[in-house]
């Protein structure tokens, strides 16, 4: 069996994308891809190159906090940029941009590790679209 994961993308627009994820653990772990640049909308014929986080709605309930999950900017070696547990919300006023580690790709993952039966998390996210030149 597999984690029960729904992503869903709720808004693309010229300047902002929403997405939603929500995750039911069976123990496995799992990565989702939660923001596939290549698929976005484009804006006057300019491609989505990247997107930055510029809001951040979550609650997450796992069992060990060392299990939180982790946001990662896709790249050669993905980069974790956000861990969430507990519920919260962060306001980034302009939003957190992606580092262009070696071979990145503009994409965003969820990662949940391996963890107990029944960890749940629901993660809201508002982010900015950053274009091509």
């Amino acid at each position: 069996m597999a984690d029960t994961v729904l992503n869903t993308t709720v808004f693309d627009g010229s300047k902002k994308l929403i997405t939603h994820y929500n995750v039911v653990s069976d123990s496995s772990g799992s990565t989702t891809k939660i923001v596939d640049v290549s698929t976005l909308a484009s804006n006057n014929g300019k491609t989505c190159k990247t997107v930055r986080l510029n809001k951040v709605s979550f609650n997450v309930s796992v069992t060990a906090p060392a299990d939180a999950i982790r946001m990662q900017w896709d790249a050669t070696t993905d980069v974790v940029f956000q861990t969430l547990a507990g519920e919260m919300e962060y306001d980034y006023f302009g939003g957190l941009k992606n580092t262009d580690a070696s071979g990145f790709t503009g994409d965003v993952n969820v990662v949940l590790p391996a963890c107990t039966d029944g960890d749940t998390g629901t993660i809201v996210c508002e982010w900015i679209k950053v274009y091509e030149s």
